[in-house]
């Protein structure tokens, strides 16, 4: 009967059974290439993932505003790090520029810049306010200086900046030859950053 069906659709019946034969022989390879996967490249427990930030640097200022505030940062090899120089050395990076409402989707305004690298040496950290884009001046602006573990909170507060093209020192901090912040180090002491671009 079985046969008789396959006839009169003018199958055979081994085009059937070639063709199931295909499917699981190709669903079988994709199933043993997926199990592959992970047998070749792991999935990294948690505790095995490098933390790749030594010390983050944030700046915030108040959400939906058109302030166009950049976050500057330099380390011991006083290659400045801010927009237009995303990246210094091994050490500084400019994750994440915030241009106000130019270009931007989120009501959120804050940049970071992340120190890998803890050279030994002086690292300073400024603000500058590139333009108010028509908003109000003064505008405040909170920056944290967080380090991973013993480092701690180097700096945490608020900052006014008054005037357009304002660049302002937040903090300056040392770091010693073990890697580890010197405290008495922790200063604001005026130093520009954009006149070494």
């Amino acid at each position: 009967m079985i046969i008789g069906n396959y006839k009169q659709n003018g199958d055979s019946g081994t085009g059937t059974v070639f063709r199931d034969i295909l499917f699981l022989m190709v669903f079988s390879l994709i199933v043993i290439i997926f199990i592959l996967t992970f047998l070749i490249n792991p999935v990294n427990k948690p505790q095995e993932i490098p933390l790749r930030t030594e010390i983050l640097i944030e700046a915030t200022w108040p959400t939906g505003a058109a302030h166009d505030i950049d976050l500057w940062a330099m380390g011991p090899d006083k290659v400045p790090v801010g927009w237009g120089l995303f990246a210094a050395a091994p050490s500084l990076n400019l994750e994440r520029d915030d241009r106000g409402k130019i270009n931007d989707n989120s009501e959120l305004n804050y940049e970071w810049t992340s120190i890998r690298n803890l050279e030994p040496g002086e690292y300073i950290v400024n603000l500058h306010l590139y333009g108010p884009y028509g908003d109000d001046l003064p505008v405040p602006v909170t920056v944290k200086i967080t380090g991973k573990g013993d480092l701690g909170e180097i700096f945490s507060g608020e900052i006014m900046l008054k005037n357009t093209k304002e660049e302002v020192t937040v903090a300056r901090f040392t770091i010693d030859n073990n890697k580890k912040l010197v405290k008495e180090s922790i200063h604001n002491l005026y130093y520009s950053i954009l006149s070494l671009r």
